[in-house]
């Protein structure tokens, strides 16, 4: 064997054997599983520039056109939101992680009938609740067209994933920037991509690259190669007599040695293509076969080569198969250190776009057609990429080199304050354009949260409603910069004491609690009994309320650093309970209006009970044939019952 072809055969084994072995350590013992997330909300029936195809109907035959793409072992699932009622509560986990069968996964989409808003953090909360115990490697892709308009926090949520070890691709539909700086830290908290589509020509791709990455297993070829291969010994000969079989041999190129790595081969007869005689990765395998005429295919990743033979004589036949191929072999290495770095994704297209690998890592191999190639490294919001050309038979190696810092932040507490137990990190920059002169371009609810940003100035900030604290910094080429942003929140503790005859507090109380000294912030408004708010120093308006009437209470409180304060709100209200006597009580409703005329409260039952504030009231009880009306005073913590007959 020439000594050239010899070297590359060598570097082509030991590297698709470290790129196998890097894989095998990434994943578990047992197989990993995927659910894809798609947006079912109303705005799913809108289009993008280039198509008159809806976003749903896009979206749809993206993952029709990339399902196949994935190994047959890999399971996935389905779930969808905002398709059936169009509430806040509308996530249907269609399909659990199953082995995989494209029509199961497109069936549901064909019929979905986007309806209303968009729950995308319940949504990614319940497919995470989908995974299978034994599921190795564990991956979302949520496909979307606007962030979530149920106002959760999606930055919680993706914490939570990222704990659970739980990866999150994301593709955008045609995305605002203000809803992709929302939904940024879904991807950069679990580890995952974030994708955008601008046009219509786009979507696929990008649907396909994110399958791709969120594929537990790119190649289920990769796991067979579990001993060095041997690439560099020359296939025994073939016989010249004996039983007839197919002798299959792959070549890279004209007058190449016989590759020696298992492919993936497919051997059927011409008549009957959808019968396979043999199917499965091995290096040069023999197929014993009778006379006739037969298809012989194999494939390796973006690689594959297909030769019609016929058997004509009961004896051996040689088949050799033209690859065609090359091998690419990329890292993605930090320009400071030179050393690669892990969390990268590299990615190749060729000419047209179209996507032959996607891997997360520092260094990628992979045998790659002949042809012209795009290779990309991106970490962060740090990317590099280079254009090359891979000969059929020769090795080419690519070095790119990422200049990015690493920022990551964490809180404390300062002053004797509490630290913030979920806060959001945003890193903005300087920009004229913006709103305010700055634009946010990374947010994360992880703690600590790392950004992998290009060297330059950036405001790190971290907030848990309306508590924020920033801070101006700079990160160089190669930089690990580790930043606690203080925090000196104080607490208000708030509590309501139930009115007099009037039900356990429960979901029928709120509060709106809005800043009145030093500069105006967003009012935070929570319908819980008995929240706990984190607060900046300062003087604080709360408004209470009870039920959905008129029971409303305004206390003006100081909260101070590293404190609590305690506000128990006692309305100042009675209650008054409305009963009908008589025989015929099924059919009556009930007015009550206050001293202005306005109607407080109404209802529709025989005997029923109001809570309302102190004060004088008119009362209407109406049936179908009698109506009557009294005037009540009510005093605080009174508990009134008003008669009124039908006889």
């Amino acid at each position: 064997m020439p000594s050239l072809q010899r070297c590359l055969l060598t570097a082509i084994a030991a590297a698709l054997l470290a790129t196998a072995a890097s894989h095998r350590r990434a994943l578990a013992a047992e197989p990993g599983a995927l659910v894809i997330i798609v947006d079912g909300s109303g705005s799913m029936w809108g289009t993008i520039e280039g198509a008159r195809q809806t976003k749903l109907v896009l979206a749809r035959e993206g993952l029709r056109r990339s399902l196949d793409r994935l190994p047959a072992q890999t399971r996935v699932g389905l779930a969808l939101f905002g398709h059936r009622r169009g509430d806040c509560q509308d996530v249907e986990v269609v399909r659990p992680p199953e082995p995989l069968d494209p029509g199961r996964v497109i069936g549901p989409l064909e019929h979905l009938n986007p309806r209303g808003r968009g729950p995308i953090t319940l949504a990614v909360r319940e497919a995470a609740k989908a995974f299978p115990r034994d599921a190795g490697r564990r991956t979302l892709l949520l496909i979307h067209d606007d962030a979530d308009n149920c106002q959760p926090d999606l930055c919680a949520a993706a914490a939570e994933l990222r704990a659970a070890g739980i990866t999150a691709h994301v593709v955008g539909l045609n995305v605002k920037p203000d809803d992709m700086a929302k939904m940024a830290c879904l991807p950069q908290t679990t580890g995952g991509r974030h994708f955008n589509a601008h046009n219509a020509e786009q979507v696929a791709g990008l649907i396909e690259e994110a399958l791709l990455l969120a594929a537990p297993e790119r190649d289920g070829l990769e796991r067979a190669i579990s001993a060095p291969p041997s690439a560099i010994v020359p296939p025994p000969p073939i016989p010249a007599s004996g039983p007839p079989a197919l002798h299959l041999r792959a070549l890279l190129a004209p007058n190449a040695e016989p590759l020696g790595l298992p492919l993936f081969w497919t051997v059927a007869a011409e008549e009957r293509p959808e019968v396979a005689l043999f199917a499965g990765p091995s290096v040069n395998p023999t197929v014993p076969v009778a006379s006739g005429r037969y298809v012989v295919e194999a494939r390796h990743g973006a690689v594959s080569a297909r030769q019609t033979v016929e058997v004509r004589d009961n004896r051996p036949m040689a088949v050799a198969l033209m690859l065609n191929a090359g091998l690419l072999r990329a890292r993605a290495l930090a320009r400071k250190t030179a050393s690669p770095m892990p969390d990268a994704v590299i990615t190749a297209t060729d000419a047209g776009g179209a996507l032959l690998l996607a891997t997360k890592s520092g260094e990628a191999s992979a045998l790659m057609p002949a042809g012209r190639y795009v290779v990309r490294a991106e970490a962060g919001l740090v990317r590099a990429e280079q254009s090359i050309t891979i000969a059929a038979g020769r090795s080419m190696a690519v070095d790119l080199s990422l200049n990015a810092a690493r920022l990551q932040l964490t809180t404390a507490g300062r002053d004797g304050a509490a630290q913030l137990q979920a806060p959001t990190f945003s890193v903005l920059e300087d920009d004229p354009d913006a709103p305010g002169g700055r634009r946010e371009v990374a947010r994360s609810g992880a703690q600590p949260a790392e950004f992998v940003l290009p060297p330059g100035t950036y405001y790190a900030v971290a907030r848990q409603g309306t508590v924020e604290t920033r801070e101006r910094l700079a990160v160089g080429p190669g930089d690990v910069v580790k930043r606690t942003l203080t925090v000196a929140p104080g607490s208000l503790a708030l509590a309501t004491r139930a009115p007099a005859g009037a039900a356990p507090p429960g979901a029928h109380i709120s509060y709106t609690v809005s800043r009145i000294d030093g500069a105006p912030q967003e009012a935070v408004t929570i319908s819980q009994p008995s929240p706990t708010l984190l607060l900046p120093s300062g003087r604080y308006r709360v408004e209470g309320r009870y039920g959905l009437m008129n029971v409303r209470t305004v206390r003006d409180i100081e909260v101070k650093t590293g404190q609590t304060q305690q506000l128990v709100i006692e309305h100042e209200a009675a209650s008054l309970r409305l009963r009908m006597a008589g025989t015929a009580t099924t059919d009556v409703s009930w007015v009550i209006r206050d001293q202005a005329g306005r109607a407080v409260w109404t209802g529709a039952q025989p005997e029923a009970v109001a809570i309302l504030l102190a004060g004088r009231y008119l009362v209407r009880a109406e049936t179908r044939t009698k109506r009557d009306e009294r005037s009540v005073e009510l005093r605080a913590g009174e508990a009134r019952l008003l008669e009124f007959s039908v006889d």
